[in-house]
């Protein structure tokens, strides 16, 4: 394995990891719905033992993932992603390019579902077919192996979006105030004002612990349109805080049968650490792996962290 280190990190990226990615990668739009394309990417390994398909967090898009793709595909994990409804290059249901809206959150399960099932699954053959996700993308996967048990073998739920942190105010008050407020097409206005992208980066409120892994993915934002998306709408929160409560319960968990490896970020302001520890507690084949004083996005912190993090997640995939 050869790993990306701190030490003139974005020119590593540009020399090694973003051709070896590059040159095994094909991508193209499927419609699971007619007129709403949502963009993938398939990298193939060079002689693959099992099936990754990644699935993304709030904002992102599977072209942050290029450092964790290449691991993957040197570890012989034939690597699948999706730009989910509202980011990259997928279909958008709203005006705002900033904002990221969807009208059900369970088109985002429905997506995920169409992709594996109509490309990964038959492109696999008798390969075992691994789930990883990040944040929102671990709400979306822990939805997905709750209501479709036997689609993946394994799962990695990353950081998962499993209860919404919004500081002191309690989850009910804010969910009555985006029902009442996202009323008609007020419901695809953002939570907050939001008018242009920054031109400037802000480590230090980031979810990122590795500065120069946040510089560089930035730089790929500010020269790329389809990856300045920074805001919810108010139909976002909601349909958000209800999956979440989904997911969670006694009755969802209860249908997961596959190994599943929990990660959590010790020092997360992002999501609710207790709403994994809940889900952790009622789900049978949950094993729990905690990163402490780390900040929400684990696969974007510095090597000391991030090598022993990526080992864990291959370890468990096997």
């Amino acid at each position: 394995m050869r790993w990306i280190t701190e030490e003139n990190y974005a020119q590593q990226m540009r020399e090694i990891a973003e051709p070896y990615v590059e040159e095994r990668k094909e991508a193209g739009h499927f419609e699971r719905v007619h007129g709403e394309p949502i963009y993938f990417e398939h990298f193939k390994a060079d002689e693959p033992k099992a099936v990754i398909v990644i699935s993304h967090g709030f904002t992102e898009s599977i072209r942050k993932f290029t450092e964790s793709v290449y691991y993957m595909l040197q570890a012989g994990y034939e690597v699948w992603g999706l730009d989910h409804r509202g980011h990259g290059r997928s279909f958008r249901q709203n005006d705002n390019p900033y904002v990221v809206h969807v009208e059900r959150f369970e088109d985002y399960v429905l997506d995920l579902v169409y992709l594996t099932e109509s490309k990964v699954r038959p492109a696999a053959g008798s390969l075992p077919v691994y789930l990883y996700c990040h944040s929102m993308g671990g709400c979306i996967g822990a939805w997905t192996i709750e209501s479709y048990p036997k689609l993946f073998d394994k799962a990695v739920l990353s950081s998962p979006m499993l209860g919404l942190s919004f500081g002191k105010i309690p989850l009910p008050v804010v969910y009555v105030a985006a029902s009442l407020k996202g009323i008609g097409e007020k419901r695809k206005e953002p939570l907050n004002p939001v008018v242009s992208f920054p031109k400037e980066g802000d480590f230090e409120n980031s979810c990122d612990s590795s500065k120069c892994r946040y510089d560089y993915y930035f730089d790929k934002r500010l020269k790329d349109a389809y990856l300045q998306t920074q805001d919810p709408s108010i139909n976002w929160g909601k349909q958000s805080a209800k999956a979440c409560a989904r997911v969670t319960s006694k009755r969802q968990t209860a249908k997961i049968s596959i190994p599943v490896l929990l990660v959590q970020a010790g020092n997360d302001t992002v999501v609710k650490n207790e709403s994994q520890d809940l889900f952790v507690s009622r789900t049978k084949s949950c094993e729990f792996y905690r990163v402490p004083g780390m900040k929400h996005e684990l696969y974007m912190t510095d090597s000391e962290v991030l090598i022993p993090y990526w080992e864990k997640v291959f370890s468990f995939f096997g």
